[in-house]
């Protein structure tokens, strides 16, 4: 993912697309969108976790496969807080 300010459901459909690329799956439209809803679910497991100080942005980016950078970008255009001061 090179482009930082691409749109939310772009980066989402970019981490999806990626997952199924390495499971070696046929990204299907009904297996991607079951793959989107779960990486919206892991992001927000993962933000709940890093508000709560129980994780870093770093560890958050991490598991969803993106850049710290991404994942700031990401939370931003979700008006979500990228600090957990």
């Amino acid at each position: 993912m090179s482009d930082v300010a691409a749109p939310v459901s772009e980066v989402i459909e970019e981490i999806g697309t990626r997952l199924l690329q390495e499971a070696k799956a046929r990204p299907s439209p009904v297996l991607l969108d079951l793959v989107k809803r779960g990486v919206e679910q892991k992001l927000l497991e993962l933000y709940e976790e890093f508000q709560r100080g129980e994780c870093s942005l770093g560890y958050l980016a991490e598991q969803l496969g993106i850049s710290p950078w991404e994942a700031v970008h990401l939370l931003e255009e979700r008006g979500l807080r990228t600090t957990n001061l």
